[in-house]
């Protein structure tokens, strides 16, 4: 996958203490190159394809309060394409442009009337970064990003089935309307062996008109995401062979409308993550990493006041990820890799930008990766993994207006699953 201008910069550090010492980061991480005599714009592109397959099973399908039939079963084959160029048409800027893009086939085969299937084109993003490289000490930047709706947001009947899990498939949905964002922010070095990023961005999210996110069978609605602004800060310090990286991220979100009524406003959020990478020695490199997110309580439509009020208990979820990464230079062509994760989500979740929820869970997945290095400017990489999700009971849903909901109750559930990969990266 493409990685942001940010987080290259943290990767290229790395790169720079295995291969030339530590005297090579100070550049790496932020000083800007003196400028030369006879200085030669230099153009990269690089073009990136995979193959991904995910397969599930467990004891129901999503959503698992639709019926109670048994077993649930579905899987998705997603194949993105994505292209980056990368410039500095004078010592001054860099210029980064994006395109992402991706074809999806996804089908549900579970009981009590959940199955449908799926073919068609993502959502395209396309983005342009313009960093700044004359200022001493200091790199800003700004970056404009759209989400351009190739996708499809509207599944009638029963394509709507398709929708899956998002802790089960890499893509439970597959288009929503055009959204324009943008950020500003600036690198910062401190010192030789240290870099801070600071951002602001603000992402506008058009409505669309899709499938009834009010039941099945009910009329289309037009959904209005809320827009969202947020503010980032990020640390990248090398302290020998060792690469320590932390974030935090505070995100405002704006109401969703359906149908031009008010509906929700989901609460304040706030991301932090961190890792530590660990070079043992040329072959050798470990990574653990870590993120939590939590948001506070939602304002929801009392329509007996009329008015948005702030909901009585908190119903958004409180999610955490650890991960554990080894990977093994075998020659200079082969590289090997392993990991194993842990993720916890402990509340039913709701997702805005899709209408729909996603049930608290605990979810362990084992995986090995290898990659052969064909030739300098092109690789290959196989990934597979297994999962097992334990999805904890539910009972009925309570609104805070209009009380339970009877039937919305769903018993412990468990699943397993596959996700295996072959992607392709070739640079220019």
């Amino acid at each position: 996958m493409l990685l942001s201008s940010r987080l290259r910069l943290h990767l290229f550090a790395t790169a720079a203490v295995v291969a030339s010492g530590a005297a090579a980061l100070a550049a790496d991480v932020g000083l800007p190159p003196p400028a030369a005599g006879g200085f030669q714009p230099a153009w990269s592109m690089l073009v990136d394809v995979d193959a991904r397959l995910t397969s599930w099973t467990g004891n129901r399908g999503f959503p698992a309060n639709f019926a109670a039939g048994a077993p649930g079963r579905g899987s998705q084959f997603y194949m993105p394409l994505a292209v980056q160029i990368v410039g500095m048409p004078s010592p001054d800027y860099k210029v980064e442009l994006m395109a992402r893009t991706g074809w999806v086939y996804a089908r549900q085969d579970s009981g009590g009337g959940l199955a449908g299937s799926v073919s068609t084109l993502t959502d395209t993003i396309v983005s342009g970064t313009f960093t700044y490289l004359a200022t001493p000490g200091l790199q800003p930047f700004v970056s404009v990003n759209a989400n351009l709706p190739t996708g499809s947001a509207n599944l009638p009947g029963t394509r709507a089935f398709t929708r899956m899990d998002p802790d089960l498939v890499e893509v439970p949905n597959y288009g929503e309307g055009f959204n324009l964002g943008a950020t500003v922010g600036v690198n910062v070095p401190v010192g030789e062996f240290t870099l801070m990023t600071a951002s602001l961005s603000h992402t506008h999210r058009g409505a669309y008109t899709r499938d009834p996110v009010t039941g099945f069978g009910d009329p289309d609605n037009r959904f209005q995401p809320g827009a969202s602004s947020s503010g980032s800060l990020q640390i990248a310090h090398m302290l020998g062979a060792l690469l320590l990286k932390a974030s935090a991220t505070y995100i405002i979100n704006q109401g969703t409308r359906i149908d031009g009524a008010y509906i929700s406003r989901m609460g304040d959020t706030i991301a932090l993550s961190a890792s530590a990478g660990y070079t043992w020695n040329p072959l050798h490199n470990t990574t653990l990493s870590a993120s939590f997110s939590r948001a506070n309580p939602n304002l929801v439509f009392d329509p007996a006041i009329p008015a948005a009020v702030r909901e009585a208990f908190n119903s958004n979820s409180t999610a955490l990820r650890l991960r554990l990464d080894h990977s093994y230079r075998l020659t200079d062509q082969w590289t090997l890799g392993a990991f194993a994760s842990w993720f916890n989500r402990d509340a039913n979740a709701y997702i805005p930008t899709s209408g729909s929820f996603s049930p608290a869970k605990t979810k362990i997945a084992l995986g090995g990766s290898a990659r052969y290095q064909m030739t300098q400017n092109a690789a290959i990489t196989f990934r597979a993994e297994h999962f097992w999700v334990s999805q904890r009971s539910r009972p009925d849903v309570v609104d805070p207006i209009f009380g339970p909901f009877p039937g919305t109750a769903v018993p412990p559930l468990s699943y397993t699953g596959w996700a295996v990969s072959l992607g392709g990266t070739i640079t220019y």
